[in-house]
């Protein structure tokens, strides 16, 4: 009895044994396969992140969005961005671009951002004048124009800015070796500013403007005389062009006009209005 038991366990084992082999034989048939599928994913998951991290950005670029160019070409923009056929994502100097973009006369700002891996987008704000002038160039008198920050970006009717023919016309400065980006004297850039104001706040206030004279006093000081596209009176406002101001001015000419006042001189420069009358 107690060989058959001893050899009634060994059979067990041996039943046992064979059945682990087999499930070991099964596993490896699985294994196999799926570690080659482990091996070629690995290898596909390194040549993507190769391409992506490595190749591509090396690579010319895709695309270059430019927004916001009006009055200059895509191409002006790209030289001087120093952006060619041959730019890549890693050539391309992003600081360097919006710099060198930002040096031309007619632009007010510019951003260069990189798009990862192989894009980039250009966003320009051009200067937008808010009044014209006039200066002498090569033995002729040609139309110059200022925006807010009394940068004279534009020469010409064609130098690159959309130009309203309602803008009021600035005299009474005088300019030495004229050039676009000519800065005007920080004095005179809050006067600039007003016009801004005005050009967004009340155009149609702006537009009944037609020249701002501006009358140089000792140091930086200088005193504004103005005229109307409706009547020929001089209007002497002191240093500041506000709303305010050029609405009750504009009224009192109204007034006058009707009453058929001959108007030589209108002056606000104290506070209360008076008049001057043309000597017939």
């Amino acid at each position: 009895m107690e060989y058959k038991a001893a050899m009634g366990y060994d059979a067990a084992i041996d039943e046992n044994i064979d059945t682990v082999g087999a499930d070991e034989k099964e596993n490896f048939k699985f294994e196999k396969p799926l570690k080659r599928i482990l091996i070629a994913c690995s290898i596909l998951l390194a040549g993507e992140l190769l391409w992506l991290f490595v190749i591509s950005p090396c690579m010319p670029l895709s695309a270059v969005d430019v927004k916001g160019f009006d009055g200059i070409g895509r191409l002006v923009v790209l030289e001087q961005a120093g952006i060619d056929s041959r730019s890549s994502f890693m050539s391309v100097n992003a600081a360097a671009a919006a710099e060198a973009l930002s040096a031309l006369p007619v632009v007010e700002s510019a951003r260069v951002m990189k798009h990862f891996p192989d894009s980039i987008e250009i966003v320009i704000t051009n200067r937008v004048p808010v009044a014209a002038g006039t200066a002498d160039m090569d033995g002729r008198t040609v139309p110059v124009f200022f925006d807010k920050d009394g940068v004279l970006f534009q020469i010409g009717q064609n130098g690159g800015a959309e130009v309203n023919a309602s803008l009021p016309v600035v005299s009474g400065l005088v300019f030495e070796n004229i050039a676009a980006g000519l800065r005007l004297p920080e004095f005179l850039v809050p006067l600039f500013n007003e016009l801004h104001t005005l050009r967004v706040d009340a155009p149609e206030l702006l537009s009944a403007i037609s020249e701002i004279q501006i009358n140089k006093k000792k140091y930086d000081a200088y005193e504004l005389t103005l005229y109307t596209v409706y009547n020929p009176a001089r209007i002497r406002i002191g240093r500041h062009i506000t709303e305010d101001k050029l609405r009750y001015m504009l009224l009192l000419l109204d007034v006058l006009n009707e009453k058929g006042v001959a108007l030589d001189e209108l002056d606000f420069r104290t506070g209360t209005a008076s008049y001057k009358v043309r000597e017939m």
